[in-house]
């Protein structure tokens, strides 16, 4: 973890001070020379410097657009004939009114805000911390995007699966988009899954309420409920949120399962088609607890389980035939 206790805004505006003159003079190897060796002075630099070139990503993406205290800092430059230190901080003047600016507008807590995507690919597990204080944990193959402002907090899952912990905020509501519905959070920790045939919540903690084509549902702790392509909320009589969340300690917990839903699971964290032929095997019944990185110990125990042979068609087929 990176300790941040010691950057001063000192530190922050000697930084963009460094960073308007590297940009204004980008072939200048004294310059250069004279930017390492204040990098290497103090520990806090690096990190400063890291921080001022996040802010000015901010604003690189408005460019084209025209804000005045954006414009008069980008034009301002110190006189020749000072000394660095004394140009520097002229730099660092006009650079924290310009990145201040981006601050106030674009940060999460700004106004307008700028969208941030993350994303895991088949096998991975990522744990986020967001800007409000709630936290957000995508399973395998997932993608959110975040958008938060002074007004709202707002995430869409584009796909896949995630977790999420949310600070309250009555200020700020937090509110999860996913296909038709629109998830608003009450002071929640709660999962939703995107599926191919429908959206499935799970509620660990808290309330959620579910919105789709006008029509709601609330969700409340220990709770799951589904909305499917049809338009219509699919109650789940038997909810088992231990299972809904068990992939976020690495592990697939099933109970009573359908065989074709479980190699569905399994196919979700491995670039592998899992194929069954045979559809009077889909409805076998599957109960256990897999590590999901552990794709042949998975499927040798399903084997064992059920009366299924594993057959090893190449290195990204695997075809699952009735027992003889």
């Amino acid at each position: 973890m990176t300790d941040t206790s010691n950057c001063t805004q000192a530190h922050r505006d000697q930084a963009i001070a460094w960073l308007l003159r590297l940009r204004d003079a980008p072939a200048d190897t004294l310059l250069e020379q004279a930017f390492a060796e204040w990098l290497a002075a103090n520990p806090a630099h690096p990190l400063a410097y890291q921080q001022a070139e996040a802010q000015w990503a901010w604003m690189d993406a408005f460019k084209g657009q025209g804000f005045r205290a954006r414009d008069e800092a980008l034009r301002y430059r110190p006189p020749v004939h000072k000394p660095l230190w004394r140009g520097l901080a002229g730099y660092g003047m006009a650079a924290t009114v310009l990145l201040g600016v981006g601050w106030a507008m674009f940060s999460p807590q700004g106004w307008y805000g700028l969208p941030r995507s993350y994303g895991t690919d088949k096998g991975q597990r990522q744990s986020l911390a967001l800007s409000d204080g709630s936290h957000l944990e995508l399973n395998t193959d997932t993608e959110v995007r975040v958008h938060f402002n002074h007004h709202q907090r707002h995430v869409d899952l584009v796909r896949g699966e995630a977790f999420f912990e949310v600070g309250h905020d009555v200020e700020r509501p937090f509110t999860v988009h996913v296909g038709n519905v629109l998830i608003r959070d009450i002071g929640t920790a709660f999962d939703v899954y995107k599926q191919s045939g429908q959206i499935s919540v799970a509620v660990r903690e808290g309330v959620v309420e579910m919105e789709g084509q006008g029509e709601r549902r609330e969700v409340s702790a220990g709770q799951q409920l589904a909305y499917d392509n049809g338009g219509r909320f699919v109650e789940v009589s038997q909810a088992d949120i231990a299972s809904a969340t068990a992939w976020r300690q690495g592990l697939l917990l099933f109970r009573g399962r359908r065989l074709a839903e479980v190699l569905a699971e399994i196919g979700r964290y491995h670039d592998v088609d899992i194929r069954l032929p045979d559809p009077k095997l889909a409805d076998l019944r599957v109960n256990g607890s897999f590590r999901t990185e552990q794709l042949d110990n998975m499927l040798n125990a399903v084997a064992t389980l059920l009366p299924v042979n594993v057959k090893r068609i190449g290195e990204k087929e695997i075809v699952l035939e009735a027992a003889r």
